[in-house]
């Protein structure tokens, strides 16, 4: 079933119009008419809809019942070290499709890319944002991951304080005793069920000592993801996966 995404909180018994965008695609690229079902995403919820009325240019659709949350059971938010190239589309859309709740790129000292500046890096937080869109859209989400812009380590983490995080796991490549999914079921079994979860990634040459102490200070637990060398895009995928199994959800 076709979800389309609307700019405004729904409500059941509602009438909302779809944009232009997705107008064109239900009468067009679908050939959708009136009373065909869709679903409909606000970036937080996931709606049944019935469309009222359809043409290229506006459709309206009723809003039906809030649908079953797909939404994992935790929050699990990923600090990616800034990569390079085009790899942080890659972790945007299969993190999104993987259930992450936001996505933040830290400057680390040993990331390769330089965070871009003003308007260029707003830019790319924009398209990275639409991709994340369009995997909320295909995968069924209820909330379209935020993508923050790139942060500097001291303000990863004093973000990273402020949020309050149950859980920070730091994917450390010298750590070789703790599983991530063996430290995530510690904790359930000592405290239930986690609520925010910040998962730690590095960038192409790693975390540097010296910021593995900074986060050893905010309290963070270092895990491994077992005994083969991960490339960053991938190590946030499996961490999530990982997490995921560690909760019961896969």
């Amino acid at each position: 079933m076709h979800r389309c995404v609307v700019d405004e909180p729904l409500s059941e018994g509602a009438i909302v119009t779809l944009n232009k965008e997705e107008s064109a695609h239900c009468a067009k690229v679908l050939r959708y008419r009136p009373g065909d079902a869709v679903q409909l995403l606000d970036g937080e919820n996931l709606h049944m809809g019935v469309l009222d009325t359809v043409s290229d240019t506006t459709c309206t659709v009723r809003v039906g019942v809030r649908c079953p949350s797909p939404e994992a059971p935790a929050k699990a938010v990923l600090w990616q070290g800034l990569p390079k190239a085009d790899k942080l589309e890659l972790i945007a859309q299969k993190g999104t499709e993987m259930g992450m709740w936001a996505l933040w790129t830290v400057e680390m000292t040993r990331s390769i890319a330089k965070a871009d500046k003003g308007g260029k890096d707003e830019r790319k937080r924009e398209r990275l944002s639409r991709i994340a869109l369009e995997a909320a859209k295909q995968s069924g989400r209820a909330r379209v991951p935020e993508i923050a812009a790139t942060r500097s380590l001291n303000a990863a983490l004093k973000d990273a304080q402020a949020e309050g995080f149950d859980l920070i796991l730091v994917a450390w490549e010298e750590e070789h005793a703790l599983p991530l999914s063996k430290a995530v079921e510690a904790y359930t079994a000592a405290h239930g069920t986690p609520e925010k979860v910040l998962i730690v990634i590095g960038p192409e040459g790693g975390i540097a000592p010296e910021e593995k102490q900074r986060l050893d200070q905010i309290g963070a637990q270092s895990v491994t993801l077992g005994k083969r060398i991960l490339r960053t895009e991938t190590a946030g995928l499996c961490a999530l996966a990982a997490l995921w199994t560690a909760l019961g959800e896969m």
